[in-house]
């Protein structure tokens, strides 16, 4: 039988936090993104044109647990691949896009195909924060209050 040691555990609270800590960031980083890049194509009263709903209530309402549905799913699944990853956050996304239409009105199609390229922004932006740890809480909490209060 192998003996561990309590020091050789990780803590369960540590590993919570970093995954809300990842998670924050990799919403707030996908809110810069969408944010800069929807500064070309104008707003209307904080909302997007096109869009039912503002940026962050989309961001952090719908595709932050579809996010977490989706890496429960791949912790059921046990998989650790990217391909297999990325497709069920593709699937989660679109879900997240037709819950967004069917709550807050708004094109289905539309609503779904851009939830899911937000979604798999999300998983890329969860990878870059996981690869540069140190600058996770810049991007979970500083940047997107930021952006908040400059847009």
């Amino acid at each position: 039988m192998t003996q561990y040691n309590d020091y050789d555990l990780p803590s369960v609270r540590l590993s919570a936090g970093m995954y809300a800590l990842t998670k924050l960031s990799a919403a707030g980083l996908t809110f810069i993104l969408i944010s800069l890049f929807l500064l070309i194509h104008g707003y209307e009263n904080g909302i997007p044109v096109g869009w039912p709903v503002s940026v962050p209530y989309a961001i952090y309402a719908y595709g932050l647990p579809a996010a977490i549905l989706a890496d429960g799913l791949l912790r059921l699944l046990r998989s650790t691949s990217l391909s297999p990853a990325l497709a069920l956050y593709a699937v989660a996304g679109y879900g997240a896009g037709l819950w967004l239409a069917s709550e807050q009105g708004g094109d289905a199609l539309v609503s779904g195909l851009t939830g899911l390229a937000v979604l798999l922004l999300f998983r890329i932006a969860q990878i870059a924060g996981e690869r540069c740890p140190i600058l996770l809480p810049f991007f979970a909490l500083f940047i997107p209050l930021l952006c908040l209060i400059l847009f």
